[in-house]
């Protein structure tokens, strides 16, 4: 019994001696202060309600119902669940938690076989590839924001085509060709577009057309509207670890497109733990700490472009309660700190529920939901912050001719009865704009 015990001692020792450290890093007061003033600078505004017409008193109730602050996830599973009922649960908790969708775009799965893409609402079934029109129809009905990824990706396990020819001078205008399709088919529903993905992350077997990045974004420029935004998405590594002030690698590759005319709309962070020596060394506080994160973030808000932490992927680790515990205290950590920050506009989960991930990345089990659609700790940490601590509802009684509040950036309904009437009114607070409404008819 006595060796039994020593042994349980030193098999949870690892990970948690290291609790401490980490802890020690998210507590700093400079660390808290700098996240909550963040927060109540970067994603809050002050607002007036008028009453012109208000006599006596009346009650109101002001509740947020869609934030600003984009919150999302990757839909690749939208109807590809073996039964209906998981279908309908993945797609109330998409609804209850997120205001973005990001839209799988993968040239391979898209157009499995040249000139018959996968458009449309019947096209045939691809696991974790559900058609554009699918997930454009679930986004319009429910007031969510489509993201396309990606246009080019030198990937060929999920992106490049088995029929791709290996000559690059033939690549090229198919690129074109896919680029300008896909901006007449999407250009005016989808307004936030992956250009390219991980060119930092080179596959040298590949063979790409020289400069494709570059050619890509002056495409994409060409073909798809004005108002488009153009990003570019890399790894994890080069994102956050590959840090080298100025001459960081990401850094050089986003001067070095902007300077040759590549009109770069913002710029993706990808955010996975593929690895259990990094997940442990953030655990234990050594690695993705809020300097880090903080730098990273300030050297990419030099830009004025908006931030999207791209590609989220948490693991639970080690199987069992404390991983789940793991995954959701580094999940409000970090939540709290890229929400804080001027630069970030989007933080993107990628894949919602355990045994949906690509093939080899389940074992990370990255989900907020287990293989049985049910929430994990991670999961009550994101409605928390999302649909509790980074809402505004408000209730008060009003006799005057207006009412002031402070709340989150986004869109608002306000009810006002008098004498047993209830009126409904709809506004919106938005960084840089008016900030009083007036509420007439009472």
């Amino acid at each position: 019994m006595k060796k039994l015990l020593i042994g349980l001692i030193f098999s949870g020792f690892h990970t948690f001696a290291q609790t401490p450290r980490y802890d020690s890093l998210w507590k700093d007061p400079a660390v808290e202060k700098r996240i909550a003033d963040g927060i109540e600078q970067n994603r809050k505004g002050d607002f007036t309600l008028l009453f012109p017409d208000l006599k006596g008193t009346a009650e109101l109730e002001i509740r947020l119902v869609k934030h600003d602050f984009m919150f999302g996830a990757n839909i690749f599973m939208l109807k590809g669940f073996k039964t209906e009922a998981e279908n309908r649960r993945y797609e109330e908790v998409f609804k209850s938690l997120f205001n973005l969708a990001c839209v799988p775009f993968y040239w391979k799965t898209l157009e499995p076989e040249q000139g018959k893409p996968r458009f449309a609402v019947n096209s045939p079934a691809v696991y974790r590839r559900p058609p554009p029109d699918v997930v454009l129809d679930f986004c319009e009905k429910n007031g969510i924001t489509p993201k396309g990824h990606t246009l080019v990706w030198d990937n060929t396990d999920h992106a490049v085509p088995t029929w791709i020819p290996t000559d690059t001078a033939k690549i090229q205008p198919l690129i074109d060709a896919r680029i300008r399709e896909l901006a007449r088919r999407y250009g005016s529903k989808i307004k936030t577009w992956d250009v390219v993905n991980e060119i930092l992350k080179d596959h040298p077997h590949v063979p790409m057309p020289p400069e494709y990045p570059l050619k890509a974004f002056r495409t994409a420029q060409k073909y798809f509207p004005a108002d488009t935004r153009l990003f570019i998405n890399e790894v994890t590594t080069e994102s956050w670890q590959n840090y080298h002030r100025e001459y960081t690698p990401y850094k050089l590759l986003i001067d070095n497109l902007q300077y040759r005319g590549a009109k770069i709309g913002g710029i993706g962070l990808q955010f996975h733990f593929f690895s259990e020596p990094l997940h442990y060394s953030v655990v234990a506080g050594k690695a993705m700490t809020p300097s880090d994160l903080f730098r990273n973030l300030d050297i990419y808000g030099r830009y004025n472009l908006p931030v999207h932490v791209s590609e989220i992927t948490i693991p639970a680790l080690p199987a069992g309660p404390e991983g789940l515990e793991n995954q959701a205290r580094l999940t409000r950590n970090f939540y709290r700190l890229w929400f804080s920050h001027p630069a970030v506009e989007a933080i993107i989960w990628w894949n919602v529920a355990d045994g949906t991930a690509v093939a080899g990345e389940d074992k990370w089990r990255g989900g907020f939901l287990d293989e049985a659609l049910k929430p994990k700790p991670a999961f009550d940490v994101l409605d928390g912050l999302i649909n509790r601590e980074w809402k505004t509802n408000l209730k008060a009684t009003v006799s005057g001719k207006s009412y002031f509040f402070r709340g989150f950036y986004g869109e608002y309904v306000a009810k006002i009865t008098v004498n047993g009437k209830t009126t409904e009114r709809r506004f919106s607070i938005h960084k840089n704009q008016a900030k009083a409404f007036k509420v007439t008819g009472l």
